[in-house]
């Protein structure tokens, strides 16, 4: 019994350490990318043109929405594909820089495309649905790796109040960078 017991608590521990990867993903698209596209959006949303497009977009109906919502989600896909075959190359800053541009650019696009057309595109049985079950799995991925990141915040100790020597490297790093800007200095990295 304490055998079963033991080898079901390193399953456990095992299959959380596998979802760490996917889960920081998750993380990292919603916590930077999406909120940086909902910043950049933000600041030119008062431009006459954008609203002008994004009432348009309102408007449309959803199975014209979902099209207008796809297109921008596959060149997103085709550039990483692109990127990857680069970097297999040895084209390393051209597939970083076309990586970093076709995802940005894509994911501003698709965030504003979405916010537009939202009501349209759940109107889509299959998107929905799509939908809802990706947001059921980031939930569940995010509930499984949360016992695990909250001891990993404990080990690192990345609270703002009293930095763990991860940190505070980091910290003096960054200090160092900007005053070697500031000075006009070129950064050793």
């Amino acid at each position: 019994m304490a055998m079963k017991r033991r080898a079901r608590w390193w399953l456990a521990r095992g299959t959380n350490l596998l979802l760490v990867v996917p889960a920081l993903l998750v993380v990292l698209s919603e916590q930077v990318l999406w909120a940086g596209a909902r910043q950049i959006l933000r600041g030119i949303g008062g431009l006459g043109m954008v609203r002008t497009a994004h009432l348009w977009l309102r408007l449309l109906p959803p199975y014209a929405a979902l099209p207008v919502f796809l297109v921008p989600d596959l060149f997103s896909h085709v550039s990483e594909i692109w990127a990857a075959v680069l970097l297999t190359r040895g084209h390393v800053v051209t597939a970083a820089v076309l990586w970093v541009l076709g995802k940005g650019l894509a994911t501003v696009i698709l965030v504003w495309i979405y916010q537009a057309c939202e009501p349209a595109l759940l109107r889509v049985r299959w998107f929905a649905r799509a939908l809802h079950a990706l947001v059921a799995l980031r939930s569940r991925l995010l509930a499984r790796v949360r016992p695990l990141a909250t001891v990993l915040r404990e080990r690192l100790r990345f609270a703002v109040g009293a930095p763990g020597w991860v940190g505070r490297r980091f910290r003096r790093r960054r200090q160092r960078l900007a005053a070697q800007v500031a000075w006009g200095n070129r950064p050793k990295i």
